[in-house]
């Protein structure tokens, strides 16, 4: 049985018998019959008793058509839901929290500019959680500068970037230090877990050395903050000191022999499909990342 079936059946009862259910349903008078005598036989059901030429609903028939009218409806829902997936219209994307304050802004503006029916719902956490996120499903997609743990993720690199140790222009230390130099100094760093803390301890590690912070926080501005107050040496993206740097706030001290270079990188499930909204949002998004890169 197809929805066909409950549709025909429908419309002979709406229209009082099969001549008129075929002229509504443009179809021959021979397929309508059919399809009540296939539903009626398929079911071992009696849907109408015939009195010369008018058909009468049996009390089976009053229930079932009830019961078709319920079924077809809910078919139809889906099917506007279906054909409406084609056009949705909802973003949920997620960043990383150096990437959320320097590009998410960018990428915001670009795409309420490109395609402004798309309602966007923004996520800045961890990287940690924001993988979470893409793999429950509750992203789309989200640019991290973090490493991506789970199977269930994919991830591209989008751009380049590298941390970078600074402290105000007044701090007691030179130009150049070691690693190990850099691990006696008064360090300001981001909180465990973090896509930062987690490139230096990793690269601490491999050299057999640790780090205890002065300072520790999960704002990178509080840490800008508390390096240019003079409160020690911070480790931070280098995109996001560069105008302090720049502005004299803060000065750069060159570890020699190291170097934080990392990617930040575009992560989503692999199996999602993105709706065509959400493949052009993705393309600004992407595009965003290749001119600056450029």
């Amino acid at each position: 049985m197809t929805v066909r079936h409950l549709k025909t059946f429908i419309a002979v009862c709406e229209a009082g018998g099969i001549t008129k259910a075929a002229s509504a349903l443009y179809v021959a008078q021979p397929a309508v019959s059919q399809t009540i005598a296939e539903i009626e036989k398929y079911y071992n059901v009696i849907l109408f008793d015939r009195f010369g030429n008018r058909l009468v609903l049996t009390d089976s028939g009053k229930r079932l058509l009830a019961k078709a009218k319920e079924t077809v409806a809910s078919f139809d829902d889906f099917e506007h839901l279906a054909w409406e997936s084609e056009t949705n219209t909802d973003l949920h994307i997620g960043a990383s929290l150096t990437i959320g304050r320097l590009f998410m802004p960018q990428m915001v503006a670009a795409i309420h500019r490109e395609l402004p029916q798309i309602r966007l719902s923004v996520a800045i956490r961890q990287t940690s959680v924001i993988e979470g996120l893409l793999v429950n499903g509750s992203l789309d997609f989200a640019f991290v500068e973090g490493n991506i743990h789970s199977s269930h993720l994919v991830t591209e690199a989008v751009f380049h970037d590298r941390l970078t140790a600074v402290s105000s222009c007044q701090f007691a230390v030179p130009k150049e230090i070691t690693l190990e130099e850099l691990t006696k100094y008064p360090l300001l760093l981001r909180e465990p877990g973090s896509a930062s803390r987690d490139l230096l301890d990793a690269t601490l590690s491999v050299n057999n050395l640790t780090a205890t912070p002065m300072i520790e926080s999960a704002s990178n501005q509080a840490l800008i903050a508390c390096a240019a107050a003079g409160n020690g040496i911070a480790v931070l993206p280098q995109n996001l000191v560069k105008e302090w740097v720049e502005q004299g706030k803060l000065k750069t001290v060159t570890i020699t022999d190291c170097d934080f270079n990392r990617n930040y990188h575009l992560a989503h499930h692999k199996n999602k499909r993105f709706y065509s909204l959400q493949e052009q949002a993705l393309t600004i998004c992407k595009d965003l990342f290749k001119n600056l890169n450029g």
